[in-house]
């Protein structure tokens, strides 16, 4: 039997919900550990990521019961009250168990989801104003020619920097999520920095989406290249999200770009490899989320053939069974094995309940609309 809408939402609100509030955070220092064991234990000798805190923010603050948005709130505040290191002011990116600075790049990506959590904050009623224009602030440093540099290190010397269309991808999506919720231009303005890249430079003539450019976004060599069709169709769903805010087209065929993803999916069509240049031995759950999403956005576009109509419905069974189906209520696996999918992890990353409840929210909003 399908998995239903409802079914899904009970697993978000009556068991991961529960689980990443509950278990998911340190109650010593208020913060999220960065992975559970498969039994559902703290993984406590890890390293705390900075930006496991504020996709957590971003997940709990779209909560409709009041705590969890609190502590969305809380999860903000550490990542912006004490997430800048105090001898060089770059964001940090890892801390020791003890919350000390191990590592503090001033990373674009983390910078990213600092600002797509504090899309979700304004948009749930939080009034952020100040960060966010400190987080602005903060971004210029890393303001390049054509779109910004990986890092503070990079910003400071540029020459013979590679470059990633990673970060830039999440940057769109969070200035795509900081246009809807505040309405305001300059975020519009910082999504299309990422788009014109996304079209004129990541994107290639067959559809497949390169990952690594020098310094002046010239691809690498293939020997290099990698291809992860798991970026591609995230690029999907965020450029169709895009659409809907901006009214307009984003000049991207989005079924091609689907296609030359699926290309690299198993033999059922259900389930993608971490990269297809080079090819991986091992698919990770996140990777299939957005496998997922860009199946249901295309659904909803009307953009899937006839015969794959029910495409969406394949991925979300087998993403359930593979991944989802484990003895802790709301946990997960994390990484199997392409060729007999046999599993290749030993912890369920905090990190993935961002893809998983994305996800699962943008399927039951199109099977409910």
């Amino acid at each position: 039997m399908p998995l239903s809408p409802d079914h899904l939402s009970t697993w978000i609100t009556g068991k991961a919900l529960p689980l990443w509030t509950g278990v998911g955070i340190d109650a010593a220092t208020g913060t999220c550990w960065t992975a559970l064991d498969h039994a559902g234990a703290p993984c406590v000798d890890m390293a705390r990521r900075m930006r496991v805190q504020t996709r957590q923010a971003y997940c709990f603050a779209q909560s409709d019961l009041p705590a969890h948005r609190a502590l969305a709130l809380q999860l903000f505040r550490f990542s912006v009250d004490h997430g800048f290191d105090p001898e060089t002011g770059n964001l940090v990116a890892t801390t020791h168990p003890d919350l000390s600075v191990l590592s503090a790049p001033h990373d674009l990506y983390d910078m990213a989801f600092t600002l797509l959590a504090a899309s979700a904050l304004i948009e749930a009623g939080a009034e952020i104003s100040a960060d966010l224009a400190r987080l602005e602030a903060e971004l210029a440093r890393l303001d390049a020619p054509r779109g910004w540099y990986e890092d503070a290190a990079q910003a400071a010397a540029p020459a013979g920097a590679r470059r990633r269309q990673n970060p830039h991808m999440h940057m769109f999506e969070a200035t795509t999520a900081l246009w809807r919720a505040t309405g305001e231009a300059r975020f519009a303005a910082m999504a299309d920095k990422s788009l014109g890249l996304f079209r004129d430079v990541f994107l290639q003539p067959d559809g497949r989406v390169f990952e690594y450019f020098d310094l002046d976004w010239r691809p690498v060599d293939l020997t290099e290249q990698a291809v992860e069709p798991g970026h591609m169709v995230e690029w999907v769903y965020l450029l169709d999200q895009w659409e809907k805010v901006s009214g307009t087209s984003c000049g991207v065929d989005l079924r091609k770009v689907f296609e030359a993803a699926r290309g690299s999916a198993d033999a059922a069509g259900t389930a993608l490899p971490d990269t297809a240049m080079p090819l991986s031995e091992a698919r990770r759950c996140w990777p299939q989320t957005e496998f997922l999403k860009a199946a249901v956005s295309l659904r909803a576009r009307g953009a899937l053939a006839a015969e794959d109509a029910e495409l969406p419905e394949a991925i979300l069974a087998a993403l359930w069974a593979d991944y989802v189906d484990v003895e802790v209520p709301g946990g997960w696996y994390d990484s199997r094995r392409v060729s007999d999918r046999a599993l290749l992890s030993d912890r369920m990353p905090a990190s993935t309940f961002y893809h998983l409840f994305m996800a699962f929210q943008h399927y039951i909003a199109e099977r409910s609309g």
